[in-house]
């Protein structure tokens, strides 16, 4: 038998395996092995990540479909029942619409006709002559007015003139209104 050819140094760089040039051929394949480990590692971590993101939005998604059905009651009326909703038909008066008379409940003497002024220039011109409420003392200065006209009363106790007053209903026995017919009144207290 003959023996084996060597080989030679053109046929030799043929057979060695791609690595570093001019560097041993088993440790290319330990470099090219471990880059090989390196890069499986990788792929295992992304995908375990990848995995619970998907299962996160797998349950959030469930979460979010599930449905809850609406509970339906049914109320029987009750029998003559009626409901009713009041609403103004009428649209409040104006300043000169409202029929005013200004007493005085206690305050100086004067003061009513001071308020009477006041309330005139803010456009309250339909006013009787501002009067004494005989016998009556308060503290702080009153609004009233007739049912049916709670608007004009909060628009009246809102005048720079009555700023802090309070708005009442309308009182039984009336107060005084000296023969006018007064759709509020206003009392200037002590």
């Amino acid at each position: 038998m003959s023996a084996p050819e060597e080989p030679t140094g053109q046929n030799d760089a043929m057979n060695r395996p791609a690595g570093p040039s001019g560097g041993d051929p088993a440790r290319g394949a330990s470099s090219a092995a471990l880059k090989g480990a390196v890069l499986i590692g990788l792929a295992i971590v992304i995908g375990l990540v990848l995995l619970r993101q998907v299962a996160d939005n797998t349950s959030t998604a469930a979460a979010k479909s599930t449905t809850t059905k609406p509970k339906t009651t049914t109320t029987k009326p009750k029998e003559h029942s009626t409901t009713t909703t009041t609403v103004p038909i009428t649209p409040p008066k104006t300043p000169a619409e409202v029929k005013l008379i200004v007493l005085n409940g206690g305050a100086q003497s004067g003061k009513a006709g001071t308020m009477s002024d006041s309330l005139r220039h803010a456009g309250y011109t339909n006013q009787a002559q501002a009067n004494d409420w005989t016998g009556h003392h308060q503290t702080g200065n009153t609004v009233m007015c007739k049912p049916g006209l709670d608007r004009e009363a909060v628009a009246l106790s809102q005048q720079t003139a009555l700023q802090g007053s309070t708005v009442m209903p309308w009182p039984t026995p009336a107060p005084p209104t000296y023969g006018y017919t007064a759709d509020c009144v206003v009392v200037v207290g002590a």
